[in-house]
């Protein structure tokens, strides 16, 4: 699409955005993805496996690395889904930050942005590691071996709906970073 007068292509609004109000948006829609998964999540008497939506916060913004919001935020939701999901505080906030690591790791070692391989590969691998230590976590805590079937379920519908979302989750640069500065 391009401008009439100038004849350059228009920016979005969510290109002329900066990394705050995109930090902020997404959170936001974390936080109203998790309120409505306190609801009961079921359709004609079959369950729905709900998404770890934190994951997506933690897979998106780590890819322009590390960042104390982020890692702030992430924490926070962490502390929440504990509470929601009455497990020992903690474990959700080490699962988040363990994939928020690996994605800025990821990110430092790949041009994920411009890689359609690893921009693909990345965030299966971040999902599979966050559910993975979630798994091992569960079963450490129950000194057996949980169900993987919940699981798998709800890392497969995390994984779609942020192939379809992943934008949202884009910070562009890191917050507090200026234009131009190096990741």
């Amino acid at each position: 699409m391009a401008n009439r007068k100038s004849g350059r292509p228009r920016k979005s609004i969510w290109s002329s955005t900066g990394p705050t109000p995109r930090l902020l948006f997404g959170a936001f829609a974390i936080a109203a993805i998790g309120l409505l998964g306190l609801t009961p999540k079921t359709l004609f008497g079959l369950s729905i496996a709900w998404p770890y939506a934190a994951l997506w916060g933690a897979v998106g913004w780590g890819r322009v690395g590390m960042s104390l919001r982020p890692m702030v935020l992430l924490i926070a939701f962490g502390l929440i889904q504990d509470i929601s999901f009455n497990a020992p505080l903690g474990c959700f906030v080490i699962v988040n930050l363990v994939v928020y690591g690996f994605s800025a790791w990821i990110a430092g070692m790949f041009d994920v942005m411009n890689e359609p391989l690893v921009a693909v590969i990345a965030p299966v691998l971040q999902f599979i590691s966050g559910f993975l230590v979630l798994w091992l976590m569960a079963s450490a805590l129950e000194d057996h071996a949980v169900r993987a079937t919940p699981l798998f379920a709800a890392f497969l519908t995390t994984g779609v709906i942020y192939a379809a979302c992943h934008r949202l989750f884009d910070l562009g640069r890191a917050p507090g970073e200026s234009v131009g500065q190096a990741t």
